[in-house]
């Protein structure tokens, strides 16, 4: 994570009254694209809690090391974004993922200054992440798929995420089905403030190759933000980056 002069926060950009942001939200469908598509083995069903959780962590740092993973998809993104989001444009984005392939990226970017494309140079983990930095008491907890919605603690990475997303309109979802207890609770606190907040008018762009996953989550977003735009998107992420990410286009995100 690249941090401010004083170590204690990501290089954010400055808040500007006109400016918009794409909110991309990324679930496992961007690791799996990567190459890193390690699932948790059904044998560890019954396994304690916390042991569980080592054994994860232990697990996908040492697959994020191996020689078949293949980051350029996420490198192309940020190439793409660097290159043609519009004017007072940026972009955020937040992972229910536990890996931090996306982070690593950016952070490969050696960034001393925030550029005007990104609106803050941390991936927002809602679910946590495997890893491991000098000082972790800001992060989200970590979090198993089958967790009740309960399980999840206000904390300040999780805070900031959705205090930023109630005020914004622009929104992508890549392989995310929001099926998962945790997942489904972010759902359902975005649509608590639909009423008062920007995001009840927003517009979401909805990337998935898979038909049926397509449209459960589009009518999820949909029954939860009724009064939102749902586009989907029926194809795989690398396809519509090569698209040029029209519906992107379409709304003056991307120039």
């Amino acid at each position: 994570m690249r941090l401010s002069s004083d170590g204690a926060y990501p290089l954010e950009g400055k808040t500007l009254a006109d400016s918009k942001c794409v909110n991309w939200l990324f679930g496992r469908g961007l690791s799996c694209a990567c190459k890193l598509s390690w699932e948790v083995p059904p044998k560890w069903e019954n396994i304690p809690r916390e042991e569980k959780i080592e054994r994860i962590k232990g697990t996908l740092r040492k697959e994020m090391d191996s020689l078949t993973l293949d980051s350029s998809l996420i490198q192309r993104l940020l190439r793409i974004l660097g290159e043609h989001t519009a004017p007072n444009w940026r972009n955020r984005f937040i992972t229910t993922n536990w890996d931090y392939l996306l982070q690593r990226e950016i952070n490969a970017l050696k960034l001393n200054v925030l550029p005007s494309w990104l609106a803050n140079s941390q991936v927002f983990h809602l679910n946590g992440t495997v890893e491991e930095l000098g000082d972790n008491s800001h992060r989200s907890l970590f979090l198993l798929e089958e967790d009740p919605a309960a399980q999840r603690c206000f904390t300040p990475e999780a805070n900031k995420a959705y205090e930023s997303m109630i005020w914004d309109q622009t929104f992508v979802v890549v392989g995310m089905s929001f099926e998962c207890e945790t997942d489904k609770f972010l759902l359902s606190a975005l649509g608590r403030v639909e009423d008062n907040r920007p995001i009840g008018d927003s517009t979401w762009i909805v990337v998935n190759r898979n038909s049926q996953t397509l449209e459960r989550s589009c009518s999820k977003i949909s029954s939860v933000l009724p009064r939102a735009t749902v586009k989907s998107v029926f194809a795989d992420f690398n396809g519509w980056l090569e698209s040029g990410l029209p519906e992107l286009q379409e709304c003056g995100a991307i120039a």
